[in-house]
């Protein structure tokens, strides 16, 4: 092969890998595909590409969009970065917030400083609350829906959340599930959104043993077998009481919460003591909220099946 197609032929493989990233790319990414830095400075400098960050480069000629920026502004973030809060809401296709500064977040100590974009650092964004959306790796609908609990009006953040459900690109059971999860007291937004799902309830907090009803009659439709009811805390018992059910087989809690959500966040301190002193005798704590077992008891069903199930394989 001649030095010209050589050439060419690198020029092909980094024009369809940018074609996957809206005409971006990474110097690391063209390093792989074969290129050198003396060959990208000559790209650069002959105008076959530019250059929006320091080792991130655009072909020229492509039409420069929002979403290429948002491109150019993960590359530039680097691999352990996630399109978040407003960029977030305008992939998942919610246009209530402003479009720029483009958001990302990364774990702390990961924090790059680029013009246009903010750069949160959170460490509480799981996995499963990540999806891809134009190849972009994007927090989840209703975690997005958290996220801008920390950075948007109450009355703008009622706005997304009313869109949102009526959409059905999520649900308030869904929010609710994503919120349980990192809710603390003193995280910013926090009593906001609990506000907010509170008024987008039933407006009715049932008793206990009522949601309990409910949550075993979801379990039997789903063909789960029957959990255990009203067992005993297991821990060392620094913390006493009864978990609402529970599957000793497989060393599984099952809690519901009837409380509005101004109570949840009060007493959130308590339900992580009850979980902590359970983890140490080995055993997991899924916690549901009433609009999750009201309103998506497949779901429910869904994730106790699948924790069972990986709880079930005997370790190696």
């Amino acid at each position: 092969m001649t030095i010209n197609s050589a050439a060419g032929a690198l020029e092909a493989r980094i024009a369809l890998l940018a074609a996957r990233q809206c005409s971006a790319f990474a110097r690391a990414q063209a390093l792989d595909l074969g290129a050198t830095d003396p060959l990208v400075q000559r790209r650069v400098k002959v105008g076959v590409w530019r250059r929006p960050y320091s080792g991130v480069y655009a072909i020229a000629g492509s039409e420069r969009t929002w979403l290429q920026d948002v491109w150019c502004a993960f590359l530039a973030t680097g691999p352990a970065a996630v399109v978040t809060h407003e960029s977030a809401l305008h992939l998942h296709g919610i246009d209530l917030v402003p479009r720029r500064p483009i958001t990302l977040t990364v774990p702390h100590g990961g924090r790059a400083r680029l013009d246009g974009v903010f750069v949160h650092q959170i460490d509480d964004l799981k996995p499963h609350r990540v999806t891809a959306v134009s190849g972009l790796p994007v927090s989840t609908v209703e975690r997005t829906v958290v996220e801008l609990a920390a950075t948007t009006g109450e009355k703008r953040l009622g706005r997304v959340i009313d869109d949102v459900v009526a959409a059905k690109r999520s649900s308030v059971g869904r929010i609710s599930s994503a919120f349980r999860e990192v809710a603390r007291p003193g995280k910013p937004g926090v009593h906001k959104l609990a506000r907010l799902l509170d008024s987008r309830g039933d407006g009715y907090v049932p008793a206990q043993s009522d949601l309990e009803r409910a949550l075993f009659v979801a379990l039997a439709a789903g063909g789960l077998p029957a959990p255990r009811r009203q067992f005993r805390l297991p821990g060392r018992f620094a913390v006493e009481g009864l978990v609402d059910a529970a599957y000793p087989d497989v060393r599984l809690i099952v809690e519901v919460d009837g409380r509005r959500w101004h109570t949840r966040v009060a007493d959130l301190k308590r339900d992580h003591q009850r979980d902590t002193e359970a983890a140490r005798a080995g055993w997991l704590t899924l916690r549901f909220v009433y609009e999750q077992v009201m309103h998506d008891p497949s779901d429910v069903c869904s994730a106790i099946a699948d924790v069972r199930a990986s709880r079930a394989i005997p370790s190696v």
